[in-house]
């Protein structure tokens, strides 16, 4: 009995551990003879479906083996209180029969194991060859590597670095004839960036790992997108991890941007100041930064700056300057950059969004819509565009998390926060989420702040020192001193310093928490969020312009081309130098005179059927023909005709590895040799 019951335990045993092995080891490929491989091991480590198949197979099989021996045992040993005993006992399968069926049944499985275990030792000598990596998420020495070859993936590509969700989308959905593995790995890439350019970070960072874990570790391009990731997610050490052994002096600078920009983002502890700024030369990136950072010195939505660029980031920059320009009513200047943007990208769909909610804040509701017709023909599965639509009174699809913070943005309340750590308006929208708000992006305070003309910095006021040195400290020696009537002098001096200390300590620890880095509950974001609040600046639904989640970005960054946002903390304004608060206080007087002067921007999603009840002045015909003309249509014909014919053969094989040395990274948008110290090794940075 007691020997049964060991053997079920073992087998029971064996299962957890074949389901281990299966799953994280992928042991299967260098099993031995008569092993059945179930699925790759880069599948099990990173599809969801092929997961589910080998763990029912793991049930079927060795959980099945497991319950029928335990069944035997019971109704050997058990036999006087199992069901059916006496109906087994009349078909002859009495006690002894049981115990013979047991001990066979044991039998024939031990005998497969000992048979299958000694055909297998002929390939121990080809184990002990093997080679594991004990941490694959770390990278190894050697170039930065990124991949070239089949057509899908080079069209997945483009799609991600001209901003077209659209077409990941499609490309996702779409059906291909060839290699399975190849297949699904193109489209977990097209399902990385796609979230990535939607600013869903948690998402993209497992999706980031799933096509690292099916390239075999070698994905360059998904390291450095897990490193844009942890920035997102103001985790700065993981993307300091992410990011090792990629800055190499080798020309492609997106490593060392990142890099940059992950040492700017902690203005206390961070490695970099100012002046590494000049140590980078014609850079959209860096340039970009400095304009954000002109952007906290007076919540001006268009600095003037001699930066100007124009490549995609910079264009996206201008797009999220209309969002502000709108929220500060702004509204010829808000329209002018937009439809300006739509002449540089005729195929984008950002510009137009912008050049639609600009529209909407003019009350030309009627050309506005024409605009959300011609994207929703050319990108009808954008969740942007669908967000545009449901302000402008479609049918909303609120599984679309665009569509659900246009329209409801306190459903899901924190959970908005998880799937989108950059977007500020999951946490200005509700109870108690402004500090985090604060965090992903500044600038959504900015309109409220100028009309309540609330500076961007953050200082401790003299109340507060006052109320430490003047009243508590105090209390404390009160406190000291009573104690000393009661238990002595020495007592009492002891007390006064513990009490004393303890509590520099507790201001000490509040300065540090100041410092800290983090997404949420930052002390520094939490007290300037309270000053907001007692100033009555704070961005709510009725002051608000609709759409400005669609198009409102902070700081820019790019991989492999493609231009990813990563936000903009308040707590940056630390590295602005000083100004006078009676400065600060003057410009946003003006700017508030003139904002309360203005139309508001619409705040609210227009209602159902409007355009059935609102005359049409324009006969419906396009907007953007009558104020841009022809130029505004120039490539959507032939980027349309292309998302029609999707599918087929993929071309060219599989993906080849290839150094950036050898690629053209100036056409897909990177950046290449802009640092000054890379190229002049002798050269030093200007003081």
């Amino acid at each position: 009995s007691l020997y049964l019951s060991l053997n079920v335990a073992i087998v029971g045993l064996a299962f957890i551990f074949e389901l281990t092995r299966n799953l994280l080891l992928g042991g299967q490929s260098f099993g031995g003879t008569f092993g059945v491989q179930l699925a790759p091991p880069r599948d099990i480590r990173s599809e969801v479906d092929v997961r589910g198949k080998l763990v029912a197979f793991c049930f079927a099989g060795f959980s099945g083996y497991t319950v029928l021996l335990l069944l035997l045992v019971c109704y050997k040993e058990f036999g006087d209180v199992m069901p059916y005993t006496e109906w087994l006992n009349q078909q002859q399968f009495d006690e002894e029969m049981r115990l013979l069926t047991t001990w066979m049944f044991i039998a024939v499985g031990q005998a497969i194991f000992m048979l299958t275990w000694l055909a297998s030792i002929s390939q121990f000598g080809r184990l002990r060859g093997l080679r594991f990596d004990i941490d694959p998420d770390r990278r190894r020495d050697g170039a930065v590597m990124l991949t070239e070859g089949n057509s899908l993936r080079m069209m997945i590509d483009k799609a991600a670095q001209n901003d077209d969700i659209d077409l990941l989308r499609r490309l996702q959905n779409a059906e291909f004839t060839d290699d399975e593995a190849l297949i699904r790995h193109e489209k977990a890439r097209a399902r990385m960036w796609e979230l990535s350019l939607r600013g869903l970070w948690p998402q993209a960072s497992e999706e980031a790992k799933k096509v690292l874990a099916q390239s075999g570790g070698d994905d360059d391009e998904s390291r450095l997108l897990l490193a844009v990731s942890y920035l997102a997610s103001r985790r700065l050490d993981a993307a300091r991890e992410a990011l090792y052994g990629l800055e190499q002096p080798e020309g492609y600078d997106e490593p060392e941007l990142i890099s940059f920009l992950c040492e700017w983002l902690d203005p206390w502890h961070g490695r970099v100041d100012e002046d590494d700024i000049w140590d980078w030369e014609n850079n959209s990136t860096i340039d970009h930064l400095q304009d954000m950072m002109k952007m906290l010195e007076y919540w001006d939505p268009n600095p003037d700056t001699m930066n100007r660029h124009e490549d995609r980031l910079s264009r996206i920059g201008r797009i999220s300057r209309v969002a502000l320009l709108r929220a500060q009513r702004r509204h010829k200047e808000a329209l002018e950059m937009a439809l300006d943007c739509v002449r540089s990208d005729p195929t984008g769909v950002r510009p137009r969004i912008a050049v639609a909610l600009c529209l909407l804040d003019q009350g030309r509701w009627h050309e506005s819509r024409t605009v959300l017709d011609e994207l929703n023909t050319s990108d009808p599965t954008d969740p942007r565009v669908k967000g545009l639509m449901a302000l402008m009174g479609h049918h909303p699809d609120m599984e679309e998390f665009e569509v659900s913070m246009a329209m409801d943005p306190r459903s899901k309340g924190r959970n908005y926060l998880d799937e989108a750590p950059i977007n500020p308006m999951a946490g200005a929208l509700i109870r108690g989420g402004l500090d985090e708000a604060l965090t992903a992006n500044a600038l959504i305070v900015a309109h409220e702040a100028v009309r309540r003309v609330v500076g961007p910095g953050h200082k401790i006021s003299a109340l507060t020192y006052l109320v430490h040195l003047g009243l508590v400290l105090p209390f404390w020696g009160m406190g000291a001193a009573y104690l000393a009537t009661l238990r002595g002098t020495t007592v009492g001096i002891g007390a006064a310093v513990a009490f004393g200390g303890l509590h520099l300590m507790y201001i000490r620890l509040l300065k540090q928490q100041r410092h800290v880095v983090k997404q949420r509950d930052q002390r520094m974001m939490i007290e300037l969020g309270r000053r907001l609040k007692r100033k009555k600046a704070v961005p709510t639904e009725g002051n608000t312009p609709v759409g400005t989640h669609l198009i409102l970005t902070g700081l820019l960054v790019t991989v492999n081309g493609v231009v990813l946002d990563i936000g903009l903390p308040a707590w940056l304004a630390a590295r602005n130098e000083p100004i006078a608060e009676r400065s600060i206080q003057a410009r946003l007087k003006r700017r508030s005179a003139k904002m309360e002067r203005a139309k508001p921007p619409r705040t609210k999603p227009l209602g159902r059927g409007w355009w059935l009840k609102r005359e049409d002045p324009t006969d419906g015909s396009p907007a953007l023909d009558a104020l841009i003309g022809p130029s505004a249509y120039r490539g959507r014909a032939a980027a349309e005709g292309l998302k029609q014919k999707l599918g087929g053969t993929v071309a060219g094989g599989p993906p080849r590895r290839m150094s950036v040395a050898d690629l053209d990274m100036v056409n897909r948008g990177a950046p290449m040799h802009t640092r000054k110290s890379e190229r002049f090794p002798g050269s030093g940075r200007p003081r």
